[in-house]
């Protein structure tokens, strides 16, 4: 993770090493540029963690790892998920958008009754909000934390950027809140995906020791999947546990 600081130390290098090519007023808009450019590529690339240390894979050379869901709860598919988890005990994380939440408060109880764990993905999952100014970050933040918190007796300490985008907005929200950001290092794609063993072999072939899938469980095609899914990810040696257990 890089401080202001730092990118602007960065910034000066580039300018410098850029000079020694080009005259001043070249080097200059070719450093804005530059930098702006690879700014903009970070905020969308939650891996990277430019602006925010975010656990994307937890370090390990034990064959476990970890699901997560996004988007939820979903009156339609979450059920089935949360079936098909109990079915092969299996416990994942949950990251609930607080309006989804307060729409289906049962499937916030259930989530955590059967020993998921639940974090906060904002309340209104509106990726515009990203780019504003961090009090209202926070506000979308708090009230998802006030409404998972009346469900369930606990506020979520984990924290997942929608969409993966990360600012310094977010950081600062981030910092004051106590919650720590989680990402992932396979991402599956189930939001476009049309083809089931497709989705499975994508996900299935990126798998390595700590790493954190993220799946929605507002989607029919990951309903259908998991199971097979599951029974894959288990075949190839791997054991599926809770972030809690780490």
């Amino acid at each position: 993770m890089l401080k202001n600081i730092h990118i602007v130390l960065i910034g000066l290098a580039l300018f410098i090493l850029l000079q020694t090519f080009l005259d001043t007023v070249f080097a200059v808009f070719a450093t804005i540029v530059i930098m702006l450019s690879w700014i903009a590529f970070n905020i969308f690339f939650i891996k990277h963690s430019l602006f925010i240390k975010s656990i994307c894979r937890i370090q390990t050379k034990e064959k476990i790892v970890f699901l997560s869901f996004d988007d939820g709860p979903c009156d339609q598919f979450t059920p089935v998920i949360l079936d098909i988890l109990k079915r092969n005990n299996v416990k994942a994380l949950f990251f609930c958008i607080g309006q989804h939440a307060k729409a289906y408060p049962h499937l916030v109880h259930r989530i955590s009754d059967e020993g998921h764990l639940i974090g906060n993905h904002t309340y209104s999952h509106n990726w515009k909000n990203a780019f504003k100014p961090s009090s209202i970050i926070e506000a979308e933040t708090n009230h998802a934390n006030n409404i998972l918190f009346e469900i369930t007796g606990s506020k979520p300490d984990l924290f997942r950027p929608p969409f993966g985008i990360t600012n310094p907005s977010i950081a600062k929200m981030l910092k004051g809140s106590g919650m720590h950001s989680i990402g992932w290092d396979i991402r599956s794609f189930d939001t476009i995906s049309k083809d089931s063993q497709k989705l499975i072999r994508r996900i299935s072939e990126k798998l390595r020791p700590g790493s954190i899938i993220l799946l929605h469980d507002n989607r029919e095609i990951t309903s259908r999947i998991l199971n097979e899914l599951i029974q894959t990810i288990q075949n190839k040696g791997y054991k599926i546990v809770s972030l809690a257990d780490v």
